[in-house]
């Protein structure tokens, strides 16, 4: 493909795209639904089949099975007020070192993340 055939699909792409966005319809269907105009102009590459196999591929990989486990346990942790008795149970032991409430969420969030596995969800 030359440059000029390039720019006349970005540019319809991209005119899609903006009428796409204005028309109301959501951003993630938007982008797939250029996507998918982009893939059926560039060259001879089965749209659906790629598509189904990206999508799949996303939903079927290990690293999300661990999303419903974590969020039970937040909820554990909402439901029983267990953070708020911990930094409840905190504060007292840290009331003499200046910045006292920065300190409580320090040593409080080092507990939770190491009995969560993970600094990230604290």
């Amino acid at each position: 493909m030359s440059n000029p055939q390039l720019l006349e699909i970005t540019l319809i792409l991209f005119a899609a795209l903006a009428a796409l966005l204005a028309g109301g319809v959501w951003i993630a269907i938007s982008l797939m639904a250029v996507g998918w105009l982009g893939m059926l102009f560039v060259g001879g590459i089965p749209a659906g089949s790629v598509l189904a196999t990206t999508v799949w591929g996303g939903s079927a990989s290990w690293e999300l099975a661990a999303l419903p486990l974590f969020i039970w346990m937040g909820e554990i942790l909402f439901r029983t007020k267990l953070s708020e008795e911990m930094f409840r149970g905190l504060a007292p032991w840290l009331g003499r070192v200046p910045g006292r409430l920065m300190h409580v969420n320090v040593v409080a969030s080092g507990l939770f993340g190491s009995v969560s596995g993970s600094s990230a969800a604290t």
